[in-house]
């Protein structure tokens, strides 16, 4: 899986590093601190989040999409830290709890407890990825990588919901999309 990613970054290296405009929305939302992007791809959101002053911590299976994350934060003069791990063979990481912990357009329900985790208490999490919430063209091909309408509130049952959005998307990914942004309970609820 790790070399089709790699093939993937590869074929987008020349494509702009823009956040995601969702991300830039909910930025006032967010706690400042330590931020885990996971799956984070060429790291867009993860070069954003470090010039808003965060410190970076960014994931993905992809040595290429790391290598370019690498290359483009050195340019800018920002520090990220970068661990390659493929999350769907190895859902835990060796991590201590983020104040922030983003995740898009990626889904592995499988790592769910673990994106819990590394959430500290009264810490936020954001997710946004493709759903099934409208019969909207767009999206993986795999209904198991998109979200069920409804799924994502149940993910994240028992944290205080700062913003949930589903539905259509007329962003350049088009499509049904969802969208949380969830703080974590001091106690209780992990």
């Amino acid at each position: 899986m790790a070399d089709d990613w790699n093939k993937i970054w590869q074929e987008r290296a020349n494509n702009d590093l823009q956040p995601d405009p969702w991300l830039h929305k909910v930025l006032p939302l967010l706690p400042s601190g330590r931020v885990l992007d996971l799956a984070c791809g060429r790291g867009r959101n993860a070069l954003f989040l470090a010039e808003h002053g965060y410190a970076v911590t960014a994931v993905d299976a992809s040595v290429e999409a790391l290598a370019q994350l690498a290359g483009e934060a050195q340019q800018r003069g920002l520090h990220i830290t970068q661990i390659q791990q493929d999350l769907e063979q190895q859902p835990r990481l060796a991590l201590p709890p983020f104040d922030l912990v983003i995740q898009f357009f990626y889904l592995q329900r499988s790592l769910l407890p673990e994106l819990h985790r590394l959430v500290r208490p009264g810490g936020v999490a954001v997710v946004r990825t493709f759903s099934h919430a409208g019969d909207f063209p767009g999206g993986p091909g795999n209904p198991d990588f998109s979200l069920q309408p409804g799924e994502l509130l149940r993910m994240f049952a028992g944290w205080q919901v700062l913003i949930h959005e589903e539905g259509l998307d007329q962003g350049h990914r088009g499509g049904g999309l969802a969208g949380i942004v969830a703080r974590r309970p001091l106690h209780g609820v992990a």
